[in-house]
């Protein structure tokens, strides 16, 4: 004896099924706050500034505001406070690892990459410490000054 079973009860389940997963799909999800994190980051010597910044500084941005000042001439860049965006992060892999600064605005762009880490994760402290480190124009790609400062990220 042949069972027949009706392909339309198959049918109907199937399209449910579908028009379930097509408006979960076409549902907005809420937005999810965007949590940044707040910093103090303080430069002093040859680069000198100190502000709390959100969201510093992934390699892809954002690239926070600060306002820097060189306290004496850098090459062509003279001695004043400059308003700008910052990128500070480690630079290199392993034991090989530097730190890297870069500052520029439409007046000034410059690149520093060395110092020695101390990076403090109890205290939550990063003191990078520059000592003799080429600063470079990064318009020109020239070298302009050995430079000497200390920076301090609190997070």
């Amino acid at each position: 004896m042949k069972i027949q079973i009706s392909k339309w009860p198959i049918v109907i389940v199937a399209f449910a099924s579908l028009m379930f997963v097509v408006t979960g799909l076409e549902a907005k999800k809420p937005d999810k706050p965007v949590q940044t994190e707040s910093e103090l980051i303080v430069f002093t010597g040859a680069l000198e500034g100190s502000q709390e910044v959100e969201g510093c500084c992934p390699n892809a941005g954002p690239f926070p505001e600060y306002a820097m000042t060189l306290p004496e001439t850098l090459g062509d860049f003279a001695a004043s406070e400059y308003e700008g965006r910052l990128f500070i992060n480690v630079y290199g892999v392993g034991r090989n690892q530097e730190y890297i600064v870069q500052f520029w605005n439409e007046d000034i762009a410059i690149e520093i990459i060395g110092g020695v880490i101390n990076n403090d994760k109890k205290s939550k402290i990063l003191t990078v410490t520059f000592t003799n480190e080429m600063c470079t124009d990064l318009n020109t790609g020239a070298d302009i000054a050995e430079v000497d400062f200390v920076l301090g990220r609190a997070y």
